[in-house]
């Protein structure tokens, strides 16, 4: 509950908007992933008189993070997805700014990811007796993640 007596709701998890290197970029529908572990490394003292296993952090890994949007005009994500895997293989790594909104529109909760690279593009399924929209996922992997207010 609020210091100040005012409620305060769970943010929507609908509202939100994505920038790459600054650049506000439209259409995401869903984005998922993002995980952060850290190792838990168990270390043991020779001349411990407690007898236990002593448990510190080792390294933290995040896993990668999946984009759904509906395909519309513009090929810039594709191009870039495209500089990793051609022959000359040139990670051009960006960073991306996750902002969930708040039911006005204001951005409340920012994730910041680092050095990221698009690792995995899956196109859409199409299907003539369908009619669904046609959704591209770009999966990126990143090496660091901030969470602001």
């Amino acid at each position: 509950m609020a210091q100040d007596g005012d409620r305060r709701d769970p943010y929507a998890g609908f509202n939100f908007r994505m920038e790459i290197d600054g650049i506000e970029v439209a259409g995401f529908s869903e984005i998922s992933g993002g995980e952060m572990t850290t190792a838990v490394v168990e270390y043991s003292d020779g001349d411990d008189q407690n007898y236990t296993t002593r448990k510190i952090p080792g390294r933290t890994n995040y896993t990668n993070i999946t984009f759904k949007r509906g395909i519309s005009e513009g090929t810039e994500l594709w191009e870039w997805c495209e500089t990793i895997s051609d022959w000359e293989r040139v990670i051009e790594r960006k960073d991306v700014t996750i902002q969930l909104l708040d039911d006005t529109g204001e951005g409340q909760k920012t994730y910041n990811l680092f050095s990221c690279w698009p690792c995995r593009y899956k196109g859409p399924d199409l299907n003539a007796g369908d009619d669904g929209l046609a959704i591209e996922e770009i999966e990126f992997a990143f090496e660091k993640l901030e969470i602001e207010d």
